[in-house]
């Protein structure tokens, strides 16, 4: 017993050493567990000839939800949606074009235009039918997009610190990116921390392979994403208000009184916009509700989605 004790106490020294110094390994078998532990399955599809990687709860529910994650995150970034629905919904998350292990569509615009129409590709192509929409940031906006353009297809949607309108009050990121800068733009170690300080009141502690991995994905795929920016820039600042009008379905909205990013003033935009809006602010939470206030964000979306 000594022995086999021994030799799984070696074995696991050794796994953890060869972890901490291989990132790519350390970071898929983060993501691994994290699918794992929210019941997710990694799936692909291939639509228009493009590949699409998603995650999906495989739940036989009558009702589906689709996820949209943000600017220059995956679906990753969604998978605690999963078990918050997991009694009533079945949870779909895809890496948009651009994002994840999802490769850019070519030379072709990647603005607002292009991605409303891919996530319709997508449902079609997975038979959701009539979908609860849950988005969050550049995802919330095109939630919001998605329900204007095709409102035959959006039951309910809930857009978490969505962007897309104009904030009343002006922060000194949206400042930054009027002046047509990228505060988000990560290229070293420092450009990353910044990128963490501005989304999280308290960053989450991240050990080093991990981070390591994420700047090092960053950096290799930069150019694609300052051109993904450009494109949609216009669209993220203000792009969904004149399409509030042809919004129909019932939304949920929830702004961090922390955030940095997506100002919370910006809730009275979707208040006025939206005719079936519920929609609050809460307090101690920044930019990645899901994060910040896990528990109240659960309960509000299961009440909003019942």
């Amino acid at each position: 017993m000594l022995v086999g004790l021994s030799l799984l106490i070696v074995t696991t020294v050794a796994a953890a050493v060869w972890l901490w110094n291989d990132p790519a390994s350390a970071f898929r078998l983060a993501m691994v567990a994290g699918q794992t532990n929210a019941g997710l399955t990694e799936r692909t599809t291939e639509i228009d000839g493009r590949i699409w990687r998603f995650l999906d709860s495989e739940a036989p529910h009558p009702r589906n939800a689709l996820v949209l994650h943000g600017l220059g995150t995956s679906a990753e970034a969604m998978m605690t949606i999963a078990p918050i629905l997991r009694e009533t919904h079945r949870v779909v998350i895809p890496d948009l074009p651009g994002f994840g292990e999802h490769a850019v569509h070519g030379t072709m615009a990647h603005d607002a235009t292009f991605y409303i129409d891919a996530i319709e590709s997508f449902r079609a192509a997975q038979n959701l039918g009539e979908v609860d929409l849950i988005g969050t940031s550049m995802g919330g906006a095109f939630a919001a997009a998605y329900a204007a353009k095709y409102p035959q297809h959006v039951r309910r949607m809930v857009l978490l610190s969505p962007a897309g309108v104009t904030p009343p009050h002006v922060n000194e990121f949206m400042r930054r990116v009027i002046d047509g800068e990228i505060p988000l733009d990560i290229h070293d170690d420092a450009s990353f921390a910044e990128v963490l300080r501005l989304n999280f009141p308290s960053p989450p502690p991240m050990p080093e392979p991990i981070r390591v991995e994420f700047v090092a994905r960053a950096v290799a795929r930069r150019d694609a994403f300052l051109r993904i920016i450009e494109d949609l820039r216009p669209f993220l600042i203000n792009g969904v208000e004149p399409l509030m009008q042809d919004i129909d379905a019932p939304a949920l909205v929830l702004y961090g009184k922390l955030d940095q990013l997506t100002d919370p003033s910006m809730l009275a935009i979707w208040r006025f916009g939206l005719p079936k809006m519920e929609g609050e602010v809460l307090d101690g939470a920044g930019h990645v509700l899901l994060y910040d206030k896990p528990n109240e964000v659960a309960k509000r979306m299961r009440e909003f989605l019942r």
